[in-house]
């Protein structure tokens, strides 16, 4: 699984998050603090993708991977300390696990090469793509073979 498809949706819980924060307690420092992670990991999300889509690594890449390490370590310290102090599961217990979960994650795919090389379909000169050729050939041995 490819680290955007975790970082998205992980960005819109934590923007989500303060933004449901101002709205059921009031509190500006929630939404600045829910808007500003969930936009950064929002933006690895996305440079992540457009990396991966353009063949994987360059620069994008490597600002993606560390603006995402950056904000799940300081999402689990920050709402772990808290968590801590207050004995309150929601929200900081909850933030906490989750973004402690999220980095186990990133920390896995950085140490396993990162995401997988985007590998276009190539058409040959008659008109069946290199995927499709071995399909046909599975199916084909499949039938002249294994039914018999």
């Amino acid at each position: 699984m490819e680290d955007f498809y975790v970082t998205i949706p992980y960005g819109l819980l934590v923007l989500g998050g303060g933004i449901a924060g101002y709205v059921k307690r009031g509190s500006a420092v929630s939404l600045a603090a829910g808007a500003g992670f969930g936009g950064a990991l929002l933006l690895a999300g996305a440079l992540s993708a457009w990396a991966f889509a353009r063949g994987g690594g360059g620069t994008g890449a490597v600002f993606a991977a560390v603006l995402q390490i950056v904000c799940a370590v300081v999402l689990t310290v920050v709402m772990g300390i808290r968590y801590v102090k207050t004995r309150k599961i929601m929200p900081a217990g909850i933030v906490a696990a989750v973004s402690a979960l999220v980095l186990i994650f990133y920390v896995y795919k950085i140490s396993t090469g990162g995401n997988k090389v985007y590998i276009p379909v190539s058409f040959d000169g008659d008109g069946m793509g290199s995927l499709a050729k071995v399909s046909s050939l599975q199916q084909s041995f499949h039938r002249n073979h294994l039914t018999r």
